[in-house]
């Protein structure tokens, strides 16, 4: 990776305009093979030198775009009548000093700045804002707004604070006023959502000079906590499904039991009603006249109609029996 540095300064008073050019730039030379970025600067003592930094993939990508038409299309929006003073101007390639680096380095990030910018403007899942070291929020992405019931052009005044726990809140506003900047510390927020509830980001906070950015994602919790968890569920679920069968299997047996002692009932009952209903009983001889029409002794019929006959010997009949 190259930087193109370039220097010039403004000889007439267009300065202001060129700067709203650069704030306005159609952005032609984006699509330009090579092109990695643009940053365009204003000097601090002197506002009319400005500094153009570009960022291309190689140096001969920068060559042929900058010897080409690409280039002189790519100004079209630079104010007419514009004055430049040709002794200041300069344009410089630069190659990174840098080494191997890791799968993910910053200088990676850096060449993509305009897509992982996009990328963080519209996820879901990723939030990022950024505020002031007084905690005012001075823009954040779509799902940073939405997780706490903001628009995207709402942030401008909204307090960080007031979206933390309170002992998150104390936390984060010490480390900002201490200055201290550790971008490798990750940290967990608390925030309150837009429906009331908390939600948490295990956040990166870079503290700056005029401010602090926080990005984060919504903290995962330990696979192996999970698994454990997942386990003893299973184990909580198995031990139900055995009681279950258990009780299901002596519920059965209960059941069967109601019904043959209901049966028995039903059955007794059957046979009380037939002892306690009206019979035709003869004056003379005591036979009884059943429901087919025809008599019998009394005796007879209870053997068949009872389930409540024992056999014995009255006081009389014991007497006689024994005098045989």
């Amino acid at each position: 990776m190259i930087l193109a540095f370039s220097r010039f300064r403004v000889a007439n008073e267009l300065g202001n305009a060129v700067r709203e050019a650069f704030l306005n730039r159609p952005g032609l030379v984006d699509k330009v093979p090579g092109f990695l970025g643009l940053e365009a600067f204003t000097d601090t003592e002197d506002a009319a030198v400005f500094y153009l930094i570009t960022r291309w993939t190689d140096v001969e990508s920068f060559r042929r775009w900058h010897g080409g038409p690409d280039h002189r299309q790519s100004h079209e929006g630079i104010p007419k009548g514009l004055k430049l003073d040709p002794s200041f101007t300069l344009v410089r390639t630069l190659e990174r000093i840098s080494g191997s680096g890791e799968c993910l380095d910053s200088d990676s990030v850096r060449d993509c700045a305009p897509a992982m910018a996009e990328f963080l403007a519209h996820s879901a899942s990723v939030h990022w804002l950024k505020a002031r070291p007084d905690g005012a929020i001075v823009a954040w992405n779509e799902a940073m707004a939405q997780a706490v019931g903001g628009a995207m052009d709402s942030a401008d005044g909204a307090m960080v604070w007031s979206l933390l726990t309170e002992a998150d809140a104390a936390s984060l506003r010490g480390d900002v006023e201490s200055g201290s900047r550790d971008r490798g510390t990750r940290r967990r927020l608390n925030f309150a959502g837009s429906d009331g509830m908390p939600f948490t980001l295990e956040c990166q906070v870079d503290i700056q000079p005029d401010g602090f950015v926080a990005i984060g994602e919504a903290a995962q919790r330990d696979e192996r906590a999970l698994q454990s968890e997942l386990m003893a569920l299973n184990n909580r679920l198995a031990v139900l499904l055995r009681e279950n069968s258990r009780q299901a299997k002596a519920l059965r047996v209960a059941n069967a039991g109601l019904e043959k002692a209901m049966k028995d009932l039903r059955e007794s009952h059957w046979q009380l009603k037939k002892i306690q209903e009206v019979l035709p009983i003869c004056m003379r001889c005591g036979k009884v006249k059943t429901g087919d029409a025809t008599w019998e002794e009394v005796l007879e019929f209870l053997k068949r109609n009872s389930l409540f006959l024992s056999h014995g010997y009255c006081p009389a009949c014991l007497a006689k029996e024994l005098a045989q």
